[in-house]
């Protein structure tokens, strides 16, 4: 046999490898890729019925739907927590006791919703009921213009005004840091509890922090810490800021992935 038609079964035999090659990389590529997008994916814990841990921006709005002064409503909107108690999309749901906002629109007008904002509304000195907390103290004037304007648009969903993510399996800690940023704990008490917030009518002229020795003195069991954050403050009286009674609001395996992350706070 000539060397020239030696090569034929040669060349056919390479042909079926590099095909065979090139389908199991592929096959690799897609299984590592799907693989890969399972695992990463930050997962997050469904929403209770009530829509406890819903915000804004669910719906599939597109940005030039909506003016900027509304869409920067719908982010300050989930940034302090609106929705954790007023509902998806302020859908309401979540508490008998805290009204949906879809329909406020037409019912009140800018000055009331800007003074229910500023002022808070509901038994504040009731701790089993959730109450409009004092926000005039603590969001901008602009923030609150902008949430007026998001509320009389009908709080349309606008792309990205949604809450931050909350990791499973990771440690109720994880799940804690979280659920802090979720619920705005952080726009009142701090990144990591070291508080500065003002409150100039109170005792001691700031939102308390809720890390160092003073913390931990007072609150010094897992029970005393879920008293508080159930409870709240009593205050509410403009322009004093009070912590709202969560109680009501946020679910108990919440309030345990709150106090696991506290613990870690120096």
């Amino acid at each position: 046999m000539e060397p020239r038609d030696s090569l034929g079964p040669i060349l056919a035999f390479l042909v079926v490898v590099l095909v065979a090659a090139g389908v199991a990389v592929g096959w690799a590529a897609g299984t590592y890729g799907n693989h890969s997008s399972a695992t990463t994916v930050v997962v997050t814990r469904a929403a209770p019925s009530g829509g406890a841990r819903a915000g804004a921006g669910t719906g599939a709005a597109t940005a030039s739907n909506v003016a900027p002064a509304v869409a920067a409503g719908a982010h300050t909107f989930v940034s302090f927590a609106c929705g954790q108690c007023h509902g998806l999309d302020g859908r309401g749901g979540v508490s008998p006791d805290v009204p949906a906002l879809r329909n406020v629109a037409s019912n009140l007008t800018v000055a009331q919703l800007t003074h229910i904002i500023d002022h808070g509304l509901g038994e504040s000195a009731n701790p089993t009921k959730p109450y409009m907390p004092v926000w005039g103290a603590v969001i901008s004037k602009t923030q609150v213009a902008d949430l007026v304007a998001y509320i009389r648009a009908g709080l349309p969903a606008v792309p990205d005004a949604t809450p931050v993510p909350v990791p499973q399996g990771q440690g109720a800690a994880v799940a804690g840091a979280a659920l802090y940023v979720r619920y705005g704990c952080i726009n009142c008490h701090g990144p990591n509890g070291l508080g500065g917030v003002p409150n100039p009518l109170s005792a001691d002229k700031t939102i308390p922090p809720l890390s160092g020795q003073d913390f931990r003195h007072q609150f010094n069991t897992d029970a005393k810490i879920l008293a508080v954050v159930r409870s709240g403050s009593v205050i509410g009286r403009a322009p004093i800021v009070s912590m709202p009674h969560w109680g009501g609001i946020i679910p108990g395996g919440d309030l345990t992935a709150l106090v696991a992350y506290l613990k870690t706070l120096k």
